[in-house]
């Protein structure tokens, strides 16, 4: 435990500590406090870390947003979306809250631009795809399922479960 905690006590640079070694540190974590991996209890994990989960009506481009309110950590969470979409922000903003809460606060809007230009809205996106869907259990379920049996497994969207897919196979190179 006393790697896991100096892991997450301080953000690393992400040369040092990146998406994928923040999401396999999050497992961890989930797994220490007996939380449920598949689909992940992202919930538990949060306060697992010691952060307040608010669900709150946001405007309806705002998807959620990460900041510090009197020494506690806040994760806000649109209620206006859909469920899955709800998952796949809370998991985007631990990502922030693990490799960039140096930097809070954050709002995001939109998570899945094609064309994001800023690093640190990437690498959230990325720990939210890797920590919803670990590479190992996200391989077995795509072998024999379609994509919409592969998404419900993680409880995340079909473009969330497409995003991932994608990023699998560019990373072993089949066209």
């Amino acid at each position: 435990m006393a790697v896991l905690r100096r892991s997450i006590s301080k953000p690393r640079p992400p040369l040092e500590y990146d998406p994928a070694r923040a999401a396999r540190d999050a497992h961890r974590i989930a797994q220490n406090f007996t939380l449920r991996t598949i689909p992940l209890d992202v919930e538990g994990l949060a306060a697992a870390l010691g952060l307040r989960v608010l669900r709150l009506p946001l405007e309806e481009r705002v998807s959620g947003f990460l900041r510090e309110s009197a020494g506690i950590w806040e994760i806000g969470v649109n209620s206006l979306h859909h469920p899955n979409r709800q998952r796949f922000t809370l998991a985007h903003e631990l990502g922030h809250y693990l490799l960039h809460r140096d930097h809070a606060p954050f709002e995001d809007g939109l998570l899945f631009r094609s064309d994001a230009k800023n690093a640190r809205e990437r690498e959230a996106n990325q720990f939210a795809a890797l920590v919803l869907m670990p590479d190992t259990e996200f391989r077995t379920a795509l072998s024999s399922g379609d994509i919409d049996s592969v998404a419900r497994t993680f409880g995340v969207s079909k473009q969330a479960a497409e995003y991932r897919r994608d990023s699998v196979i560019n990373s072993i190179g089949i066209d």
